[in-house]
């Protein structure tokens, strides 16, 4: 029987290793599973929030904090981009892996190009005021939005 938690194992494995999340086809000829069965454990997870879903494809958009999709958070680790949904995400890439990133991302306000480094797991100074537009509560809300 294929588990959420096996899928979900892989998903992240896949994505640490290739940058992007897998799809269906890919998860299920890995596993060896039907896509169906995968598909009903890509729905479990999303319903449990582990991940989220395209609405017309029933593809992985987020498994949290990499997007399936570019964004404005390019993360380069190494010679590996990832893409952060926002920039606190794009700030849990390197500390998930455990290594050094260069974050490139602009100025939501006025669109100047901006990076950030994260060395031995801190950021390194640089200037720029990080705003989320909702409260830490109210993240569930919308995932996508927020």
């Amino acid at each position: 029987m294929l588990t959420d938690e096996a899928v979900r194992f892989f998903v992240y494995d896949h994505i640490m290793s290739a940058g992007l999340p897998p799809t269906v086809e890919q998860t299920g000829l890995e596993l060896s599973r039907t896509l169906d069965e995968v598909r009903v454990c890509f729905q479990s997870l999303a319903e449990k929030h582990m991940l989220v879903l395209q609405r017309e494809t029933g593809e992985i958009l987020m498994a949290n904090p990499f997007s399936a999709v570019p964004t404005p958070f390019l993360v380069q680790v190494g010679n590996r981009l990832y893409y952060g949904n926002c920039i606190w995400d794009a700030l849990g890439i390197p500390a998930m892996l455990g290594k050094d990133a260069l974050i490139r991302t602009s100025c939501g306000c006025c669109g100047t190009a901006m990076s950030l480094s994260i060395e031995n797991g801190a950021l390194q100074p640089a200037t720029g005021v990080v705003q989320f537009a909702l409260p830490v509560s109210r993240w569930g809300d919308n995932i996508v939005f927020t």
